[in-house]
């Protein structure tokens, strides 16, 4: 199950950190049941490793390692209690499905809240997946909002195919366009309306690539910029002055092999994400209310040592550039 999962995280199966954190902690939970470890410690170690390599998959998912770690830090409070094998299998279960439950519970709460900021006529722009941004569009059309939704392809994994396919489900009129046509189509737009995979103490958020320069557009063109994200995706690790890993992705997503030969020698770089500044976004919107980026480092001092982190401990296999 590990094994099965791990693949499809990296051939990016998974769409949005949402989706890649419920297959992960669903994995996780399976490992467990079918776990042979004799003793308690041998067990927890055995599921730390395995959310070792689940966080190593996607190091830019803050929402995948604060709820890895909950569920280690869990594991091994209760093997520290003296809990046997079998009572932390259950450990495993019910914090797996505390915490996406809890997930699930966020992502409606953004939705009521993102969609009172946005007004019936607006046409708004997406940008790559987010099931948060969704949420946002589906409540502002229960609220009878008339909405328009512009989709970006978000080359090169074309995560835009996957939100419009799921916007017109929801029978919202959506236009795709190329991601470099943003500029020339700012102008028909009223609102920017991104997801997250992570937010830094200072307020930037780091998604997926292609943000920074719309967000940068938009900022330029007097457009708002919107970012919904849970505050499970602040990072605490970057009030400590860390960074946030940018990981790369398969340079065949931008050449195909099978061209790679026409290009022998050329170097390749496909960064999966980048960083948005926080002078480029007007309002995060959180299941906990809207918030300047400037309030980040509030969020993170008022809940970090708690609801967000969990433990003293950083997200298991997190690395961090520097």
């Amino acid at each position: 199950m590990i094994t099965e999962v791990l693949d499809r995280i990296r051939s990016e199966e998974f769409r949005g950190p949402t989706r890649v954190t419920q297959a992960a902690l669903r994995a996780l939970d399976e490992a467990s049941r079918v776990s042979r470890s004799g003793s308690p410690n041998e067990f927890a170690e055995e599921q730390a490793a395995f959310a070792d390599l689940l966080v190593k998959t996607r190091p830019t998912a803050i929402l995948l390692a604060n709820g890895v770690r909950l569920v280690i830090d869990s594991v091994r409070k209760g093997a520290n209690q003296g809990l046997n094998a079998s009572a932390l299998q259950d450990v495993v279960s019910k914090t797996v499905d505390s915490f996406l439950g809890e997930i699930q519970k966020s992502v409606d709460q953004i939705g009521e809240i993102g969609a009172r900021r946005l007004r019936s006529g607006d046409t708004v722009l997406c940008y790559g997946y987010s099931t948060s941004v969704l949420s946002i569009v589906e409540k502002a059309q229960r609220q009878g909002k008339d909405l328009k939704v512009v989709v970006c392809e978000a080359r090169p994994e074309l995560e835009g195919r996957t939100m419009a396919k799921e916007l017109l489900k929801l029978n919202v009129p959506t236009t795709m366009i190329i991601d470099s046509a943003v500029s020339h189509f700012m102008k028909d737009v009223d609102r920017v309306l991104t997801g997250a995979d992570a937010v830094s103490a200072n307020g930037a958020v780091i998604n997926k690539i292609g943000t920074s320069t719309i967000a940068a557009i938009a900022h330029l063109s007097r457009v708002n910029v919107f970012v919904a994200a849970s505050v499970y995706k602040f990072s605490p690790e970057t009030i400590l002055g860390e960074l946030v890993e940018i990981e790369e992705l398969d340079p065949s997503l931008v050449i195909p092999r099978e061209m790679m030969t026409q290009f022998k020698g050329m170097k390749i770089r496909n960064p999966a994400f980048d960083v948005t500044p926080p002078e480029h976004i007007d309002l995060i919107l959180t299941e906990r209310g809207v918030i300047p980026p400037q309030g980040a480092i509030m969020i993170l001092r008022q809940h970090g040592s708690g609801a967000l982190s969990t433990g003293a401990t950083r997200p298991l296999g997190t690395a961090h550039a520097g």
